[in-house]
């Protein structure tokens, strides 16, 4: 009995060290640092409005970030089509409505689009093209079809529209948006840590870190991880044109949020929370709480007056300095499994 006691300590100490590596740690410091500084200098910081704010921010990058940490994860990279993947699924959700579809139907159709431009990229890129390639060409195409399907004009709907609920409603005193951030959040890390399909998530992504996966296994995973980056980006499409009733194909760009282009932010969470771009280790949670992070820096820079080149900047240096850190610890990481 003592052993097997033993043996399930020394497992889930050999998962905090896996999951909870000194890149974490450090961006758990420097997160603390940052809300002390905060806290410290901006008097609105610490109000009920503002935690509201970076939580609902946090939830619009970090549900696309949890559709992507499965692409990286999956050893494909990214996906560098997320923001016009979003701006598809905005005008599809957008029109289906003016035509008085109705919510379930509207939300049925934009993700059965969504789903169809996942599986295109997890197909090209499952029969070996490059990720980077694949995933530019269909940002470019995803943007195009959007654009001459609206007319690169404002497409509306009429309230009540039954979306509502989604776009502006709120739970025990949090946007349903952050809620479903909370959701998504939990139950993609229980399918990656507890499902037969997530073990093989990190199997294949670290069998095509060490070169070892087969065509067959890069097929079949390109696609479904595609597919759940795809499908998550239309949600947050689909919720942010209920919160405002309406859509456009500029409305995930760089104006949107001030921060910089909708993907790099994105790309920024998945890294930021310290998962490998070479696939095989990280996490939903990791991304999560990158999530947060990036929102509460780029809170504390509005609340400062700050502008939207200094804050681009911010996030490009995060994403710097990840690299860095987690270059610098992986190979001390990786030693403890």
């Amino acid at each position: 009995m003592s052993n097997s006691s033993s043996v399930v300590k020394q497992n889930f100490i050999h998962r905090l060290a896996r999951d909870y590596s000194p890149l974490v740690l450090i961006m758990v410091a420097v997160f603390i640092a940052i809300f002390v500084i905060g806290a410290a200098t901006a008097p609105n910081f610490l109000t009920v409005l503002n935690i509201k704010t970076i939580l609902r921010d946090a939830a619009i990058v970090g549900i696309m970030a949890i559709g992507l940490t499965f692409v990286t994860l999956s050893g494909n990279f990214f996906l560098l089509s997320m923001k016009e993947t979003a701006a598809l699924s905005i005008i599809a959700f957008a029109t289906s409505m003016s035509a008085g579809y109705g919510f379930e139907l509207s939300f049925l159709f934009t993700m059965v689009i969504a789903m169809v431009a996942g599986a295109i990229q997890g197909l090209l890129i499952g029969l070996g093209g490059n990720p980077i390639v694949v995933t530019l060409g269909a940002a470019g195409l995803f943007f195009g079809i959007s654009s001459w399907w609206s007319d690169n004009l404002v497409v509306s709907f009429r309230r009540p529209h039954g979306a509502e609920w989604l776009g502006s409603g709120s739970f025990l005193g949090l946007p349903n948006i952050t809620i479903a951030f909370i959701i998504i959040a939990i139950f993609a890390e229980f399918v990656l840590r507890r499902t037969s399909f997530g073990r093989q998530v990190y199997l294949v992504g670290s069998n095509r870190a060490a070169g070892r996966a087969t065509g067959h296994e890069n097929l079949s995973m390109a696609i479904k991880v595609c597919i759940i980056a795809s499908v998550c980006s239309a949600f947050v499409a689909i919720a942010f044109s209920a919160q405002v009733s309406s859509a456009h194909v500029n409305y995930f760009s760089s104006s949107f949020g001030s921060s910089g282009d909708m993907t790099i932010m994105v790309i920024a969470t998945v890294m930021v929370g310290g998962n490998s771009i070479m696939g095989g280790y990280g996490s939903s949670l990791r991304s999560s709480i990158g999530a947060v992070f990036i929102s509460t820096v780029d809170n504390m820079m509005v609340l400062h007056g700050y502008n939207s080149g200094p804050r681009v900047l911010a996030v490009g240096l995060m994403i710097v300095f990840s690299i860095m850190v987690f270059a610098l610890v992986q190979r001390g990481s990786r030693s403890v499994e």
